[in-house]
């Protein structure tokens, strides 16, 4: 009884026209109240719509209709009743958007302004009225699209479910039905907003959203490879070695949608016979490429960050101060390979999948900004490195 009630009401609110005028404050509230449970079902009915067109494309993508491309005329969307011809142009809208993306359904939807308008054609039996799709030989006395095929795509509330009936009938006088499907969903459940371009079936995304819920923590330990290359100053008789390291450490999402990490890591460098050395470095990132971290494409980050490094070995001179005191050292044949160092850096990170990561950053070094041994990219950033990073 209950159940009767509450859709009595929905029907009612639904259906324009049928409410009371409203003449007391009490009224008008009551009709507020009404227009804004409306918009609310007619929301939840829209996605609910969006969801069966995005089934009945991924079917098409599994299963296209045909074996070639083949134009098709939207002949017909119907709507729930009393929501209007409103949202019968935005399903037609997205399904339309829905086929240019997905080629692969082999369907191409062609333009045919006569299928859909009212044909009166009179012949030995009598005068018919009719739609021209409805009359494959008056649209074809009109020029009509001949033997091609029309797509009809109903979408009607049956109870507490949400049905579409589509079907793809050939243009000719039999009107044969060459490929139907109806699909059902509950009115109550909630749409999943599949991307038109990544179509994935209700399982499948079902499951991708329970794979990133079990391995989407805010802790994350990534093992990250970084190559720092050196630009040569004017004088330098040696030109600085590039630096391989190895880090590893802790990241942070300081958000749920992970639009915002942080990340401590140690560094350690050894080149047998050239150097060794350590690094301490801190990061901040921010997501650039949209407001939560995605799960079905890579995902662009922007940081910003500091690292503090300490190199010993032969190859490192060039890396050693250039003040008086080093000089007096190189003079007495006692050159001190142990520099300490530190610089700043910024860049941008590809993410993918939460697991792997491929990054590129410049750096600046503030003990080597007058420094003749170590040059400058672009006049201002005296290291370029490139990094990949995989996440556990």
């Amino acid at each position: 009884m209950r159940r009767a009630l509450w859709a009595l009401w929905v029907a009612w609110a639904l259906i324009p026209g049928v409410a009371p005028a409203a003449d007391t404050p009490e009224d008008r509230a009551t009709q507020r109240e009404l227009d804004r449970l409306r918009a609310r079902v007619a929301d939840q009915v829209q996605l609910s719509a969006y969801e069966l067109l995005d089934e009945l494309v991924y079917g098409w993508t599994q299963a296209p209709p045909f074996g070639a491309p083949t134009p098709v005329t939207l002949v017909s969307m119907t709507a729930p009743v009393g929501l209007g011809v409103g949202l019968s142009a935005l399903m037609e809208n997205h399904l339309a958007g829905l086929l240019l993306v997905n080629p692969s359904t082999h369907i191409t939807l062609a333009h045919c302004p006569a299928c859909a308008a009212m044909v009166a054609h009179a012949g030995p039996d009598g005068t018919i009225i009719a739609r021209g799709a409805d009359q494959p030989e008056a649209l074809a006395k009109l020029g009509g699209p001949g033997g091609r095929h029309g797509l009809y795509v109903d979408v009607e509330a049956e109870g507490a479910w949400l049905v579409l009936r589509a079907r793809v009938v050939q243009l000719t006088p039999d009107l044969p039905i060459v490929w139907s499907r109806t699909i059902t969903r509950a009115a109550s459940a909630p749409a999943l907003l599949r991307h038109p371009q990544r179509l994935k079936s209700a399982q499948a995304a079902r499951q991708d959203l329970l794979d990133a819920a079990r391995g989407r923590g805010p802790f994350t330990v990534p093992l990250r490879f970084t190559l720092r290359s050196y630009e040569p100053g004017e004088y330098a008789q040696i030109a600085p070695p590039p630096i391989l390291w190895i880090q590893t450490g802790l990241e942070i999402a300081l958000t749920h949608n992970q639009a915002w990490t942080a990340s401590a890591l140690v560094g350690f460098a050894w080149l047998p016979e050239a150097y060794d050395g350590v690094m301490l470095q801190a990061r901040m990132s921010r997501l650039i490429s949209g407001e939560a971290r995605a799960l079905t494409h890579p995902d662009l980050y922007a940081f910003f960050g500091g690292a503090l490094m300490r190199l010993d070995g032969p190859t490192i001179a060039p890396f050693a101060t250039d003040d008086a005191q080093a000089i007096l050292r190189q003079a007495e044949g006692s050159i001190d390979s142990l520099v300490t160092f530190g610089g700043f850096h910024g860049g941008l990170e590809l993410r993918m999948g939460n697991r792997l990561g491929v990054s590129t950053f410049l750096e600046w070094m503030p003990a080597y900004q007058d420094s003749d041994k170590i040059g400058a990219y672009l006049g201002i950033f005296h290291s370029l490195g490139a990094e990949v990073t995989f996440c556990f």
